[in-house]
């Protein structure tokens, strides 16, 4: 089959990014699989197959470039890496034999700060040939509250598993993200200030880049913690910062199946997260391999940190059993479900 992967901008470091490439370079050992860009530098911060095809289109009228490509290379399939992408991939697709593919990375509720967004979910909801969503909950989201949505199908994020072994005697923190809003760095300076007044000698590395990143500076340097807290910035080695953490801790307002938590799990952290509507839940047994904490609660969060901290002992049974569900998100098994999808469309 013909794969078109349709994208913001693969230069970027972000979740949605990291799975577009990982999910191009399994299916391009079976088909022909190409990446369109609609911005960035041209080239892809995740390293793609050699067999990938990855394109930067052109800033003026990318629909009628898009359109133009999938006509002359009698693409099968268009995947709109996430909601907002359909606004070029449905209109590019009308009146071709190609099917179209929606791939929700959030979730239902998340409108990503603007009002027009659920009017382009439910566009992408009536006119895409299919939906991917990433958990039964958000696939409940889309049944109950759009009528006459198209198919929608749970297809999680895959993840490996990870052969090494737990950095015990760790003292760092770890979180990672496009560091936007919607992900709330900013309220590490504040959890760390409970945090980092009991734990002098622990350091929170933050890896990602984004607009939020002055801000999260100023907290930093607001509440005194220049030593403490470290923005590291776009990392290409994430492998090398999860072996070299002791937890991972998540504070995002608002996830579909966050990556970072699968990874973590995978590496053998203990985690603890915000308990927002779709994603930790699905992966963290709380208090048996991580914490869930209500959403925004930053005392609480502070206070769950200081415990790991304080008990070795916890941490490496949280580490132990990390392990558990993680069967549920086999690399094989997720590729699989692709490939039915694509079976189902209509494909060869």
């Amino acid at each position: 089959m013909k794969l078109v992967f349709l994208e913001g901008d693969m230069s970027r470091s972000g979740g949605t990014e990291r799975m577009a490439a990982c999910l191009a370079n399994a299916l391009c050992t079976k088909h022909t699989v190409s990446i369109l860009s609609l911005r960035g530098s041209g080239d892809s911060f995740f390293p793609l197959d050699s067999r990938v095809t990855h394109i930067r289109l052109p800033d003026k009228k990318p629909r009628s470039a898009i359109r133009r490509f999938l006509k002359e290379n009698h693409v099968d399939i268009v995947i709109n890496v996430d909601t907002g992408m359909s606004v070029f991939g449905i209109p590019a697709v009308w009146g071709l034999q190609t099917k179209c593919i929606t791939w929700e990375h959030a979730n239902f509720y998340n409108h990503w700060g603007t009002r027009w967004f659920p009017y382009i979910r439910r566009f992408a909801a009536h006119f895409s040939d299919a939906i991917v969503v990433l958990t039964e909950r958000d696939k409940q989201n889309y049944e109950t509250h759009i009528r006459h949505c198209r198919p929608v199908t749970v297809i999680v994020n895959p993840i490996n598993r990870c052969e090494c072994t737990y950095a015990a005697e760790s003292k760092t923190i770890l979180s990672a993200g496009h560091l936007s809003a919607v992900k709330r760095f900013q309220l590490i300076p504040e959890i760390g200030k409970t945090v980092f007044s009991r734990h002098p000698d622990w350091k929170w590395r933050i890896c990602g880049e984004g607009p939020e990143r002055r801000m999260i500076e100023q907290k930093i340097a607001e509440y005194g913690l220049e030593e403490n807290i470290m923005l590291a910035g776009a990392v290409n080695d994430m492998k090398s910062e999860y072996r070299a953490a002791a937890m991972y801790v998540l504070t995002s307002e608002m996830e579909g199946l966050p990556m970072v938590l699968l990874e973590a799990k995978s590496h053998s952290l203990p985690i603890v997260s915000f308990d927002i509507m779709t994603g930790p839940a699905e992966i963290v047994r709380n208090g048996t391999n991580g914490y869930l904490i209500e959403s925004g609660d930053t005392s609480a969060m502070a206070e769950k940190i200081c415990r790991l901290i304080e008990q070795p002992a916890l941490r490496r049974q949280f580490s132990e059993a990390a392990s558990l569900d993680l069967e549920k998100f086999d690399f094989a098994d997720v590729i699989l479900r692709w490939h039915k999808l694509f079976d189902f469309l209509g494909g060869h």
